[in-house]
Parts: structure tokens; C-alpha cells; sequence
């Protein structure tokens, strides 16, 4: 293609100035993948006496494929002054430009104009309105624009239950429009809404769509069981998720990864790791992603030994290099085990710089052991990466407060309001009846929120009879004890178990989803609710399950 390319820029100028020729020309330096590309198909279009809609519209795709969206859009402005009418390809594809940028407002102009010349509802336009809204976080625009379609297919329905999952908004006309589509189509489209279940943690879509699969003949489909072990274990059900991986007659490597992975994030770590050793000598190859699930397993434990022999058997055995993510893997467990002095020698010692990720596993060790020194060098070598991540600033800015250092925790947060960083605010969520509910702390928004809020103090009370002592050590301001108290109880996944236990009977266990850490306060806490009603607690965090009963935790407090 390349050197192609290089011989068409050749072709004689009377050959080139031929519309149909130079919008050959014009498209295919748009899609070749050489530098200049886009130079030389500025130049071929500049040749050309007249333009139409297919060479304006090859241009434009080009500079949207080469990531110069403000090029793209410009471009569009000039066809339109040109008096050259776009078609639903050209709107689709300068769409496309806008969804990667920060400001929508010029998408949504866009939208009104595919609207006045009815071509929103034609595939290639309304998929790219979906994804534009879905990133914009427009939910709503989203699923009106998915209503709209006159086809609904894979990427449609993947982009706008993408969007649903972000907002946590998974409604039953949506559901409705869901299940239309999955009629007479393949098992990616079933994989991709077993994700969406997955990332949202709605067990009952789950199972609805679990039984769909196996109405439709896909009962087997290897790629469709690999998502439901994802599905269950997202959800917070790794019972279920083994149950899908016993029945399946067909494994592949993605299968016994998924398996493991889902174990060590439950914190069955000794299970995920016979499972490992049973997958090798039945003779299937672990890939890269087999060993981070491995590492992880280790971490979540603190099995030292277990994982340096697999991170140095992963090269030794089968030719596998460590990536960016198995150091992290490796910095995460020393870290967690307190070995900080160890973790950060490690990490000078790999073969490449150590990446975002990797300071920033270590500065969360540095927060959890408190060593405000190393978690100072850790932030700065991120910043110098990644100048503009509030969660490095917010992770520093907890470090100190943990020190009491009020001065300093000031100081960040009139950096980042400088910096107009914006600090991810968090969260969690319930399902109830296939209904999410979400709370944010302190939330009183929610319509039975005095009967959750009275329920709150119930159990405040129940288990500091028990020996419940409040960590104020996680309350983030300087402010009174008893005010801290009175914070650590506002705590998001608090009022969620709170609403659970007056919504649902006590034989079911009660699923939790956050988007952030859960905190060390709240990890007690459940504990402590545990015992008091007799309730298994299942809590998904960003990083990991936790299995709380009877006063335990699957993480044994490490985690």
C-alpha cells in the first residue's frame, strides 16, 4: 500500500484533475497509514478543478482517521460555503471528529441538520449520534438517537449499552429494545450485552439474557460462555461463573483465564492457582494476561514467594516478557505487604521506566503504610507523566490528611482548582428488581430516604454495641470527632446496605457496586453489619470482591 501510494503521487496532473480519478487518489491517501498521507491528499485535492461531495468527503475522513478533528470540522465548514451538500457518510464521519472532542455543541448542530435532512435515522449517522452522545455522557440523547434507527445492529446496541452502563441507567424500554435485537443475531452481539450486564452489575438482566442465549441455540458457543464467567463474576456471583466453566465442554485459554482472573478478584486465591496448575498440565499455554491474572492472585494474598517464581517462570517457561501491567502486578504485592523500600528498588531496576500505572500502585502502598516521603517522590514522578490526573492529587492530598497536615491538603486542592482538575466524585449502586438505585454520600435524594437514613442509625447503634469503633482516620476534613462520626456514616456503600436491608428478605445476599476503594471504615463497618443481621455482604469495588460474613472477609483484611 505504501509504495503504491508513493507511485500514484506520480500520476500526470491531466490524469490526477479528473474527478473520478483524483477522488480515487484523494481516498486512498486518506486511508494509507504513511506520514504525509494527508499532505499528499490535501495536495491531490487541491489539484482537482472540482470537488463533490465524494472528494470533500474522503478529505475530511482522512484528517477524522488522523486524529486532526479540528481540521476535519474546518474542512466541513468549507464544503458547506462551497455549496457542496454533505451525505450521510460525510456527516458520519466529521460526527466522528466531534465525539472526540471535549465540546459536543457543534455535534449537536450537526444532529439538527441530519434531522431537517433526514438522515439521523440511517445507520452510519445515527450510530455515530450514539456514540457521540455516549461519550458526551448524554444518556438520554443516546438511547433517543438508538430508538430512532431504522436498523439496530452490533455497534449500535454495544455504544448505547456502553452509555447506559456509564450512567447507570439500564431501563425496561431500552431492555424491550434489546431483546428485539438479539432476535436472529450472533454470539458477539449476546457477548457484548453479557458485558454491559457485567460492567453494570445487573444479575437479573444478566440471567434474563443467559436464558435468551440458550433459547437461541448459543448454549455452547465458547465465545458467548467466556462472557457469561465474566458476567456472573462481575456481578458478584463467582459460584455462578464456576457453574458456566464446569459445564463447558470446550476450553481455550481466554476460558481458563477469565476463571482465574474472577477468583483472584473474589480473593480465592488458592483456588484461582490450582486452577493455574490444572491448566498447565492439561497442556494449555497461559498467555500474558493468564500471568497478570496470576500476579493479581498472589497480590490479593500476599503469596511473596508464589509470585516471583511466576513472574520469572513466565519468560523461562514460555517465552513471555514481562509487560508494563506484570511489574505493576509485582510493585502492587510488595507495596501491599509493606515492603516499600523493596517495591521502589524494583522498580528502578526494570528494564523500561516505569509508567503512570506503576507510581501509581505504589503511591497508593504509600498511602495505605503512610510513608509521606516515598508517596511525595511517587506523585511527582506520575505529574511528570500525567500533569493533569486529579486522582495522583487526591491520593496525595489523602496521604496527608491521614497525617493530619491540614496546611498541605489545602495547598493541593487550591492546586487542582486551579489546574480546573476535577475530582471523580463516588459512589454505588444497587440492584433492586432489576431497578439500579445510586447513592452519592451523604445522599438524601433517593425517595425512601428516611426510612434508609432511620435504618442507618438502627445499625450505628447495633454494632457499636458489638464492638464497632469508627475509623475517623477516613474522614478527609478537619473537623470535630463527633462530626467525623456523623461523615463515616454518609458514606456512600453504607446507605446502599442501609437500603438493601429494608428492601429485600434476609436470606438473599446483598450485592454492592462502587466505582472507587472501598474504605477501610466502611470494610469494618460491613463486617460488623454482617453479624448484627445475619446478612452476607457482597462488595465490588474498582479493584476487588469482598465476601463479607459472619464478621469475616474473603480479603483477610488485606486488600
Amino acid at each position: 500500500m505504501r509504495g503504491l501510494a508513493k507511485r500514484a503521487f506520480n500520476i500526470p496532473d491531466g490524469l490526477a484533475s479528473d474527478v473520478c480519478v483524483g477522488c480515487t487518489l484523494v481516498d486512498m491517501y486518506a486511508k494509507c497509514a504513511t506520514d504525509g498521507s494527508q499532505e499528499n491528499s490535501r495536495k491531490v485535492f487541491n489539484s482537482m478543478p472540482l470537488h463533490n461531495v465524494m472528494s470533500w468527503t474522503a478529505l475530511i475522513s482522512g484528517y477524522v482517521q488522523g486524529r486532526k478533528e479540528q481540521e476535519a470540522m474546518k474542512l466541513f465548514c468549507n464544503m458547506l460555503h462551497g455549496h457542496v451538500a454533505p451525505n450521510c457518510f460525510t456527516f458520519s464521519s466529521v460526527l466522528k471528529a466531534c465525539a472526540n472532542l471535549p465540546d459536543f455543541s457543534f455535534g449537536k448542530q450537526l444532529h439538527g441538520q441530519t434531522i431537517k435532512l433526514g438522515l439521523s435515522a440511517i445507520n452510519c449517522v445515527g450510530n455515530s449520534l450514539v456514540n457521540m452522545y455516549a461519550r458526551s455522557g448524554s444518556t438520554d440523547c443516546a438511547k433517543k438517537t438508538f430508538n430512532i434507527l431504522f436498523e439496530k445492529n452490533l455497534f449500535s446496541c454495544s455504544t448505547a449499552i456502553d452509555a447506559h452502563a456509564k450512567a447507570l441507567d439500564y431501563d425496561q424500554s431500552f431492555n424491550h429494545d434489546i431483546e428485539n435485537l438479539v432476535v436472529g443475531v450472533g454470539s458477539f452481539t449476546y457477548a457484548c450485552l453479557l458485558s454491559g450486564a457485567a460492567c453494570l452489575g445487573t444479575i437479573g438482566r444478566g440471567e434474563q439474557i443467559h436464558a435468551l442465549i440458550g433459547k437461541s441455540g448459543f448454549g455452547t458457543d465458547l465465545c458467548i460462555n467466556n462472557a457469561l464467567i465474566s458476567m456472573y463474576s462481575k456481578c458478584g456471583i463467582k459460584e455462578a461463573a464456576l457453574q458456566v466453566f464446569n459445564d463447558m465442554r470446550h476450553r481455550n485459554v481466554i476460558t481458563w483465564t477469565s476463571i482465574i482472573s474472577a477468583l483472584a478478584k473474589h480473593g480465592f486465591a488458592t483456588k484461582a492457582l490450582e486452577l493455574f496448575y490444572e491448566m498447565l498440565e492439561i497442556g494449555v499455554k497461559p498467555n500474558e494476561v493468564t500471568y497478570i491474572a496470576v500476579l493479581s492472585a498472589c497480590s490479593h494474598v500476599g503469596l511473596i514467594d508464589e509470585a516471583w517464581k511466576h513472574f520469572n517462570f513466565m519468560h523461562y517457561n514460555y517465552g513471555i516478557s514481562p509487560r508494563m501491567e506484570h511489574y505493576a502486578c509485582m510493585v502492587d504485592l510488595l507495596g501491599r505487604s509493606g515492603l516499600l523500600v523493596e517495591a521502589i528498588e524494583f522498580i528502578t531496576s526494570m528494564p523500561f521506566d516505569a509508567n503512570a500505572l506503576v507510581w501509581c500502585t505504589f503511591l497508593g502502598s504509600c498511602r495505605v503504610h503512610r510513608n509521606t516521603k516515598l508517596g511525595e517522590h511517587a506523585a511527582k514522578m506520575i505529574l511528570e507523566q500525567e500533569p493533569h490526573d486529579p486522582a495522583t492529587y487526591i491520593l496525595l492530598s489523602n496521604l496527608y490528611a491521614s497525617e493530619g497536615r491540614w496546611d498541605d491538603v489545602a495547598a493541593i486542592r487550591k492546586c487542582m482548582k486551579q489546574k480546573k482538575l476535577i475530582k471523580e466524585s463516588g459512589y454505588s449502586w444497587i440492584e433492586i428488581d432489576n431497578q439500579i438505585h445510586r447513592f452519592h454520600v451523604g445522599d438524601t435524594s433517593h425517595s425512601q430516604a428516611k426510612m434508609i437514613y432511620d435504618e442507618l442509625d438502627e445499625l450505628a447503634l447495633k454494632i457499636k454495641n458489638s464492638g464497632y469503633i469508627p475509623n475517623t482516620d477516613f474522614v478527609l476534613h478537619d473537623v470535630e470527632d463527633e462530626q467525623k462520626d456523623h461523615y463515616l456514616f454518609q458514606h456512600s456503600e453504607k446507605i446502599a446496605v442501609a437500603f438493601a436491608l429494608i428492601s429485600t428478605p434476609k436470606p438473599k445476599p446483598i450485592r454492592i457496586f462502587k466505582n472507587l476503594r472501598v474504605c477501610g471504615d466502611c470494610h469494618t463497618t460491613m463486617k460488623y453489619i454482617s453479624i448484627v443481621t445475619g446478612r452476607e455482604i457482597v462488595v465490588r469495588d474498582a479493584y476487588r470482591f469482598h465476601h463479607v460474613k459472619n464478621g469475616k472477609c474473603s480479603c483477610n483484611d488485606y486488600w
